[in-house]
Formats: C-alpha cells, sequence, structure tokens
C-alpha cells in the first residue's frame, strides 16, 4: 500500500500554525482537533517545522507554564522529515521507527498534500494484514 491511499482514506486535512503563534495557541489547536502535532508554515505556505505534544511537555518541563508564551517557532522541529505519496507504507513504517518521529508531511510538486501519523500507518498494515487473512481463506475455502 501507497501513502496515497493512507490519505485518501483518512483526508488530507493540514492543521497548522504560524511560527510566531503562541505555544498555548498551538496546544489548544491539538486539543481541538485531536492531533499530535501542527505543521509550522511561513508566511509564503512553506512548512518551516513542525510542533509536537512531546516538543511541548519537554518545553514545559524545562521551563514551566512561561513556556505557553513563547512562539511556536522556539520549540519546533526545524529539520522535517517529509515522504511522497507513491512510498509505501513499510517504508514509512521504518522511517518513523528509525528515527522515532510520529508524525511525517506528505509533499508533492513541492507541495504540502497531507500528513499522516504512526496511527495511520499501523492502521494501513493491519488492515493490509486483514485483507490478506481473508484472501488466503477464501483461496483455502475455494479448494474444498
Amino acid at each position: 500500500m501507497h501513502v496515497a491511499a493512507v490519505l485518501k482514506r483518512k483526508g488530507n486535512r493540514i492543521v497548522s500554525a504560524a511560527p510566531d503563534d503562541s505555544v498555548a495557541a498551538v496546544t489548544r489547536l491539538l486539543t481541538e482537533h485531536r492531533i499530535g502535532a501542527v505543521l509550522v508554515i511561513d508566511g509564503d505556505g512553506q512548512p518551516v517545522g513542525i510542533l509536537s505534544e512531546r516538543d511541548v511537555v519537554r518545553a514545559i518541563a524545562r521551563n514551566g507554564a512561561a513556556a505557553l508564551d513563547g512562539p511556536a517557532a522556539n520549540l519546533m522541529t526545524r529539520e522535517l522529515i517529509t515522504a511522497a505519496p507513491t512510498d509505501t507504507v513499510a517504508d514509512m513504517m521504518a522511517v518513523m521507527t528509525e528515527r522515532r518521529i510520529r508524525h511525517v508531511p506528505i509533499v508533492e510538486a513541492g507541495r504540502v498534500v497531507g500528513v499522516i501519523s504512526i496511527g495511520d500507518v499501523v492502521k494501513a498494515r493491519i488492515d493490509d494484514a486483514e485483507l490478506e487473512v481473508e484472501s488466503l481463506r477464501g483461496y483455502v475455502a475455494g479448494m474444498g
């Protein structure tokens, strides 16, 4: 299965924030949309980072509640790991595991077309496995 199929199934809604949005505002977005990370998009519409719940928790542990007052740019991960719609789900699982990341922006022709999470990847792998099991059952049942 390819990433494009995952995006088609889950949708390609992108929740984003601006670099100068407060961390508190980003936490409200995370809560409202029930997601674990937001893309940080600059004024030209280009992704410049990603800010996750984990980033926020670490900042609060270091700086207390004052961490919520700063801009998203202070906490975001600037080195984005991206994927293409043509990448396979198995490849995505390997990258996410190896790089210890949970969210990956999907880029096509220089433009972000969606974001997939480790949960999306795991669900796709389970769906594939279930389809394979059902196919094998049908094959075995047809042999009898």
